[in-house]
């Protein structure tokens, strides 16, 4: 299935394994990896790109930071599916923290540590998460993007709270021991698998907190699976079919209500 490994670090004392499923992201990677290695806890971290038979060229970039005995990059034979590929990446790490990290995001250079701080001041903490800019253009970095729109994002008091709005959004860091009292990522949602993560942890008792710090920089991609007007109705409609599972009394029109009030 693996048919490249390249900087498979032997050092077990990184903090936490950051993951990034690849796919089509030839154009988003070179700004990518220069946010990766400016990261202020970067060599305490290892990263795993996950490249899921990509057709595009991203490892002519990835390549020329393979120095970095802290980056673990991996190709597979088939794309076996963005929350496949994240339980794989999961399942895989060796550390006691975990996180996602889309290609097309970027982080403020502090992301990682204040997400990970979090834990250090809190040893029952579970899942760590900050609110992020939005942008609208292509590769617009911490340093160049219009800090004005926030994605809404609110501090998690019940698992009730998830329900309305899947706050810890597109860069959290969680324990790894989740997955082992509440399972995986279900691969059968192809965008509300992660959303039903946090609900599923959160109503089971796992400890979830917000940090106060704005941490990187969400792209509004209009070609992303959640966004794109061909496939965003069919979205939604998962989004809403798994909130009513955990949630029979859920509300639709409520729901737009309150998305409309934190615009």
């Amino acid at each position: 299935m693996v048919n490249i490994l390249m900087s498979l670090s032997s050092n077990n004392s990184y903090i936490a394994t950051i993951f990034c499923p690849l796919y089509k992201g030839e154009k988003f990677i070179q700004g990518y990896m220069e946010d990766m290695i400016s990261q202020s806890i970067f060599h305490d971290v290892k990263f795993h790109i996950l490249d899921c038979n990509s057709p595009e060229n991203e490892f002519s970039v990835i390549q020329r930071y393979q120095g970095y005995s802290n980056i673990f990059y991996e190709r597979l034979d088939e794309d076996p599916g963005l929350y496949q590929a994240w339980n794989l990446c999961c399942k895989n790490a060796n550390t006691s923290l975990v996180g996602n990290w889309n290609v097309d995001d970027r982080k403020s250079p502090w992301s990682l540590e204040a997400l990970i701080q979090a834990f250090l001041l809190d040893k029952d903490l579970d899942i760590s998460y900050g609110a992020t800019f939005v942008s609208e253009k292509a590769n617009e970095g911490w340093q160049s993007v219009q800090k004005a729109t926030i994605f809404p994002c609110n501090e998690t008091k019940s698992w009730r709270d998830l329900i309305v709005n899947n706050s810890p959004h597109c860069m959290p860091i969680w324990k790894k021991s989740i997955h082992d009292r509440f399972g995986y990522f279900d691969s059968n949602y192809k965008t509300a698998a992660d959303s039903d993560m946090w609900i599923r942890a959160v109503k089971g008792g796992a400890k979830i907190k917000m940090i106060k710090d704005v941490i990187g920089v969400y792209y509004q991609n209009p070609e992303g699976r959640s966004t794109d007007p061909e496939t965003l109705k069919q979205m939604l409609d998962e989004v809403h079919e798994m909130r009513r599972k955990h949630y029979p009394a859920y509300d639709i029109k409520a729901f737009y209500n309150s998305a409309s009030q934190n615009k």
